[in-house]
């Protein structure tokens, strides 16, 4: 059952949110009043074929956590997944403990990770085979603490302390069923003096997304991102499959480079984000003008098959301070990506990306890994779940 959850409460637990507010007022939004921006003030529909958080346009703010559930059998996984639906229904519509507050456009998406499927709770024959155990790639770095979970939780909002107090509340739900296995707070970065409502950079500077799918084409949505009915378990149909991935990037290392290395590196001139021998951003790659080893041809080799392995990516910057042994400040990319199946998507392309890609070679180090099974959506009074639970 789920248990309300009280403002007082909600306030309590977020009471230190950690290094999320230390970044800043900017997408401040008070749990007792509202936020300037009516923009801001919406509230992102929780229920629908599909779960929010995915095709829905990406806020700023992420707080992602992982938990490891504590409770037996089946009916325990049940009653977990109703209690954080129910939590989770609440709070992106704006409601704590019979209070109200502005939910900053809050989504929260959940997934099940393969390790759901193993004796525990008699399901294990309901493992879609496109939850594949990760692969182990070159170069990874993987800690056990930022790796895997029973459960991933997406939480995304317009509020640094938003996405903090839910994912909080999210864990507190859980009541002893579940416990954190590790989380992680990230952010898109704010667009240069000239550039707003550009594509964002990343931590080093370069535009990031340029070509990623457009979540308003419903048929590349329909071909790369949703199950669609006879790919695998029929209790998958509508959902999807979320990869995270935490690489830590040596940032000094590499602004250091030389600018043409820089962009040698990436495929696409810095400042204008446009790819060799173009002048806008958004303009064709032409192959023949691009390093075969930069990151946009490794990721995407603009061959036959290449438009099958599309993924969507809704990833976030993150830091962490200045780390002594390495002389290094530290932060990177915390790698998210939706994609409908990913031994054909996702996997391939990583493989590419470990051995060929030369950015990806020479300065991330993969820290954290998971792959999640994402259900599909729930009607008012159901749960996320519910289509293998019931």
């Amino acid at each position: 059952m789920s248990r309300p959850i009280s403002r007082k409460h909600l306030l309590r637990l977020a009471g230190a949110a950690g290094g999320g507010l230390a970044l800043g007022a900017a997408g401040y939004t008070r749990l007792d009043g509202g936020s300037s921006a009516s923009a801001e003030s919406a509230v992102e529909p929780f229920h629908g074929t599909y779960q929010a958080g995915i095709v829905t346009p990406q806020p700023k703010y992420l707080r992602f956590g992982s938990l490891d559930v504590t409770a037996t059998g089946k009916a325990g996984l049940r009653d977990l997944m109703r209690s954080l639906t129910a939590t989770a229904a609440d709070l992106t519509a704006g409601k704590a403990g019979g209070e109200t507050f502005d939910p900053a456009r809050l989504t929260i998406t959940f997934g099940l990770g393969a390790s759901v499927f193993d004796s525990r709770f008699g399901i294990a024959a309901h493992r879609p085979p496109a939850l594949v155990d990760m692969p182990r790639f070159p170069h990874d770095r993987l800690e056990p603490g930022l790796t895997g979970g029973d459960i991933g939780v997406q939480c995304t909002a317009t509020s640094h302390e938003v996405v903090d107090r839910a994912l909080h509340a999210v864990v507190a739900a859980a009541d002893g069923a579940a416990a954190l296995r590790w989380s992680q707070y990230g952010f898109v970065r704010d667009p240069l003096p000239g550039e707003k409502g550009e594509t964002p950079r990343n931590i080093v500077g370069f535009k990031d997304g340029t070509n990623n799918l457009k979540v308003d084409d419903t048929a590349k949505m329909r071909s790369n991102v949703w199950v669609n009915a006879g790919d695998g378990p029929g209790w998958m149909t509508n959902g999807t499959y979320m990869v995270t991935r935490k690489l830590t990037v040596f940032v000094s290392n590499f602004l250091t480079e030389p600018l043409d290395v820089q962009q040698y590196a990436f495929g696409r001139y810095k400042v204008s984000g446009a790819p060799f021998g173009q002048k806008s951003e958004f303009a064709p790659v032409i192959a023949s003008n691009e390093p075969p080893d930069c990151h946009i041809m490794v990721a995407n080799p603009r061959t036959p098959g290449s438009e099958a392995e599309r993924i969507l990516r809704r990833s976030y910057t993150f830091t962490d301070g200045y780390d002594a042994q390495i002389s290094n400040p530290t932060g990177g990319l915390f790698f998210i990506a939706f994609n409908r199946d990913p031994r054909r998507q996702f996997i391939p392309i990583q493989r590419r990306l470990a051995t060929h890609d030369r950015f990806m070679v020479e300065y991330p180090v993969p820290r954290g890994s998971a792959m999640y099974a994402v259900p599909p959506g729930t009607r008012p009074g159901g749960y996320v779940g519910e289509s293998i639970l019931a």
